[in-house]
């Protein structure tokens, strides 16, 4: 992906140390003192796994803990929460923005906001806000599988989660990759797209979750 793992690889953070930083952030967003218990109730874990991973984030220089004393984000650690957060929100508005309802945004965005580069966000947020830009659910802006035969753009998001992210990774189908249309989507059949010097056969089902900015 265009800058993300080169990023959490230098920190050698993972997605779910990413989750523990965001909501130390939004706890401090609220005023909120945080504590094992606070933790464990909203990420749906043990208290015991909490603790566990507050001390892999002490070991990595982004939280302050003491095991019973009180959690504290250090500013290398705020500073990749508030990275999250941004993306988290971003991606909620961008996905609202194109039809998808508040619920399912919020759940998206808990996977996309982990493997969305910088390069990508700024992309995404010109194509919404700058001046002149095309609108994100005008022409330019597309759905892979609502592509025509021989049409090019470049992949701005995958959205369906993790699994699907890492699944369309794997095919090398990741934001600001180039591709081109070579069968387009019928109702049940499968799409073609050429990428690189290879093409790919996708189900109909994951070409609904891959955007393009067409040429």
């Amino acid at each position: 992906m265009l800058g993300a793992p080169n990023i959490r690889m230098a920190t050698k953070r993972t997605p779910e140390m990413e989750e523990y930083l965001e909501l130390l952030v939004r706890y401090k967003e609220a005023e909120k003192q945080p504590k094992v218990t606070m933790l464990g109730k909203d990420l749906k874990l043990s208290a015991a796994s909490v603790s566990e991973m507050l001390q892999k984030l002490k070991k990595k220089g982004f939280v302050d803990y003491e095991k019973y004393g009180e959690i504290k984000l250090t500013k290398k650690g705020e500073k990749i929460g508030n990275e999250i957060l941004r993306k988290h929100r971003f991606i909620e508005r961008f996905l609202m923005r194109i039809g998808v309802k508040k619920n399912k945004a919020h759940k998206e965005a808990c996977a996309l906001e982990h493997v969305l580069s910088d390069d990508v966000e700024d992309a995404l947020r010109k194509a919404m806000h700058s001046a002149g830009a095309p609108d994100i659910e005008g022409k330019h802006i597309k759905r892979l599988v609502d592509l025509k035969k021989g049409q090019k753009g470049r992949i701005m998001l995958v959205s369906g989660g993790r699994e699907v992210c890492r699944r369309l990774t794997d095919m090398g189908l990741t934001p600001g990759t180039k591709i081109m249309l070579s069968r387009a989507s019928t109702k049940l059949g499968a799409i073609e797209v050429c990428i690189r010097s290879s093409c790919l056969a996708i189900g109909r089902g994951l070409a609904e979750k891959i955007l393009v900015k067409v040429d």
